[in-house]
């Protein structure tokens, strides 16, 4: 049974004392923790104090409040015992307004409040993917490689991701406010009925007044988001997933590289996976346009 004399020894014992019960299995927990679960609610109520920590850091914190020492192995299994989330940072510039959420939220109030009825609403960005573009990342034992087209292609694209209409994305030969009263006119021509609200960015194209005035001409409500502020913008996520589509192909022309963008694009556009965050924060504003 693989087991030594003495243990056998141990077992007769039992039995002979206790009977089967004797000889079930006794584990005694084994070694207690060296933080207890008061001071576990401690160190989790000092760690709110900060928005984030690096694992070395937290190791001396439990070091010096309660004179325990643990491996960074150990601190990390901690740290995931208490939900924390181990990523990393997401940039913010400097130059974003501190109460940006609640700048933009006053903003589309008031677009809200214009218009009667239903309407469409969707979020406009432009991005320039490139057959360079690497942004996804392998498992491999050696560094890991992939067999690329040389040749640099880049696509101006122009894309509109709707919460409840139809996607549009354009590939524009320029960023001017003429080339955006052009892609403003293709999202009018797929959504030729209800009024639109668009939400987008301060580039200088969209701010001119030839492109506000073409949009209220074609009943398109601009609502521009607070400086610095891509995180408010949904659409900036597909940006970067047909960036790492892109990093994952061989790129054959310059035709094959746009429809890649094209019908990546339409098919990320009709999932509302991407707003869901943003939906959780702005719906409330938009429910009864919706």
């Amino acid at each position: 049974m693989c087991i030594s004399k003495q243990t056998g020894y141990n077992w007769l014992n039992q039995w002979n004392e206790q009977g089967y019960e004797g000889i079930n299995p006794n584990f005694g927990g084994g070694r207690p923790p060296k933080l207890t679960k008061k001071q576990k609610e401690q160190l989790k109520e000092k760690l709110k104090s900060k928005g984030a920590w690096l694992t070395p850091e937290v190791r001396a914190l439990i070091r010096n409040d309660f004179n325990v020492v643990y491996s960074n192995r150990q601190v990390s299994r901690i740290l995931r015992e208490f939900k924390m989330h181990y990523a990393k940072q997401y940039a913010h510039d400097y130059r974003r307004p501190e109460n940006a959420e609640e700048v933009f939220t006053e903003s589309l109030d008031v677009a809200v409040g214009k218009v009667q009825g239903e309407c469409i609403i969707g979020f406009l960005d432009q991005a320039a993917p490139q057959t360079r573009d690497n942004r996804q990342r392998f498992w491999s034992f050696d560094k890991p490689q992939i067999v690329k087209n040389t040749s640099r292609y880049r696509a101006n694209t122009f894309g509109f991701y709707p919460i409840n209409g139809k996607e549009v994305v354009a590939f524009m030969e320029h960023s001017t406010a003429e080339y955006v009263c052009a892609f403003l006119r293709l999202i009018r021509d797929k959504n030729h009925k209800k009024h639109i609200i668009l939400i987008l960015d301060n580039a200088r194209a969209h701010i001119a007044q030839k492109t506000r005035a073409f949009a209220e001409s074609l009943r398109i409500s601009l609502v521009f988001l607070p400086p610095y502020s891509p995180d408010l913008n949904p659409i900036e996520l597909i940006w970067k997933s047909i960036r790492r589509k892109i990093s994952q192909i061989f790129v054959k022309s310059e035709w094959s590289f746009k429809e890649t963008i094209r019908t990546t694009f339409h098919r990320l556009a009709k999932k509302t996976t991407f707003m869901t965050g943003w939906l959780a924060t702005f719906q409330p504003i938009l429910s009864n346009l919706l």
